[in-house]
């Protein structure tokens, strides 16, 4: 079995150079080296030669590496959030934010609550390559996250062997992709306001002098064709399931501010614009 995503030799060199995706998949070599299992499951174990391993390894690393930004992104969000919102609304953190920034923390939220186990990448390889293309919401998580990585930190041929999977894939399919990008590049959008959003709380609470931003009758966008629309924002479920950080989280974090620490200074400004089974419908 071999990994439905293809990156050509000179990019693959080009991203050994980068020198914190170096140190991601060394860190990441070392977490596997720990393990008391074997890395891969019984399936792709037997079912994938070497070669086909090592891409698959190679391709979960720049999986993670493009995932954490997000994952810190929405962690400073929740921390910004639970000292601007009084103690009456700290169950409710995407409150803290206004329209698409809004809308933005309050999805991030919610993926990387049901897609905890994969975004820290603590399982099989194979299986996390592959779930990329699981369903609607994972192809729109790596998207952003590709989009927002760009071509200046060598991921740029990501997103293009991203978007040939998905055009091949005989569930999907290449009538998929124009919808799945334009959605994506709008959540982009939400993500650098969230960014924005965070510095201009953080300044305020810094300095009480200034004025705090209004919180109120913030209306949540809709992503896709039918942007025009609006839904009022209820009080979301996710909310009051937080993510814990585990101890393996903490050493990410530490290890992979250099993209975050720079993204959110300058608010992202050069950046382009969970299910059990496989779906088509295009969820918020």
């Amino acid at each position: 079995m071999s990994s439905p995503f293809q990156i050509p030799s000179h990019a693959q060199i080009e991203l050994e150079r980068n020198e914190a995706f170096g140190a991601m998949r060394e860190q990441l070599r070392r977490q596997e080296c720990g393990m008391e299992r074997p890395s891969f499951c019984t399936a792709h174990r037997h079912s994938c030669t070497t070669t086909e391993q090592e891409t698959f390894r190679l391709h979960r690393d720049i999986i993670h590496t493009l995932l954490v930004p997000l994952f810190l992104i929405n962690h400073q969000a929740e921390r910004v959030a639970a000292r601007t919102l009084p103690s009456k609304r700290a169950a409710e953190p995407e409150r803290a934010f206004r329209g698409e920034a809004r809308s933005a923390f309050a999805w991030l939220n919610c993926i990387l609550t049901e897609e905890h186990d994969w975004y820290l990448t603590a399982r099989c390889p194979a299986c996390i390559v592959l779930h990329v293309l699981h369903s609607e919401p994972t192809i729109r998580f790596v998207t952003v996250a590709s989009q927002l990585a760009g071509a200046r930190s060598g991921f740029q041929c990501w997103l293009t062997a991203l978007e040939a999977a998905v055009c091949e894939d005989p569930f999907w399919g290449d009538a998929f992709w124009p919808d799945i990008e334009e959605r994506a590049s709008r959540l982009t959008d939400g993500v650098q306001e969230l960014v924005r959003q965070c510095y201009e709380l953080s300044a305020t609470l810094d300095n009480p002098s200034r004025p705090m931003p209004s919180m109120t009758k913030a209306s949540m966008p809709v992503y896709g064709r039918s942007a025009s629309c609006n839904i009022a924002l209820k009080p979301s479920s996710f909310a009051r399931k937080q993510v814990r950080l585990t101890r393996e989280e903490q050493k990410y974090r530490s290890s992979l501010v250099w993209g975050c620490s720079q993204d959110l200074q300058q608010p992202l400004a050069g950046c382009t614009t969970a299910t059990q089974s496989r779906r088509r419908s295009l969820t918020s």
